[in-house]
């Protein structure tokens, strides 16, 4: 190899050790990023019993990223209770630990002002939104 070629892949791993560093610092606050997207918990004792539907797109706060800012759910409400409560997109993440983590949370506790799941806050939070605009579209 070439000194030329031996500096330029030199200067290209310490960009790219440099990219990863700064990736692996960055924190995201949860409490934030809810109050950006407008986060809170519906009232299901007014949402008549039924399937609803929504999707959700998350913009990352500067400096962050996020595998997945688009998703879909479905969900049962009855009885002014979360019921069941589907990821149709992604179709990877619907098995996900994450994922299954966090709906069996909000399935518990009855609310979307639950602790997202360490490493996938933003995806977290973009699945909490995708509920609340799913039971908050159902007619009252």
């Amino acid at each position: 190899m070439t000194v030329p070629r031996l500096l330029r892949a030199a200067l290209a791993g310490a960009a790219v050790i440099a990219c990863l560093a700064a990736l692996a610092s960055c924190k995201v606050d949860k409490a934030a990023l809810a109050k950006q997207v407008a986060l809170q918990d519906v009232d299901l004792r007014s949402v008549p019993d039924g399937v609803y539907e929504s999707a959700y797109t998350i913009a990352p706060p500067p400096g962050t990223m996020a595998a997945n800012k688009h998703v879909r759910v479905r969900v049962t409400v009855a009885a002014g209770r979360y019921e069941k409560i589907e990821l149709l997109e992604p179709s990877g993440l619907s098995s996900s630990k994450m994922s299954l983590a966090l709906l069996a949370k909000v399935q518990e506790s009855q609310r979307l002002s639950t602790d997202a799941v360490s490493g996938a806050t933003i995806t977290a939070v973009a699945v909490l939104k995708a509920i609340q605009e799913a039971v908050g579209s159902a007619p009252k």
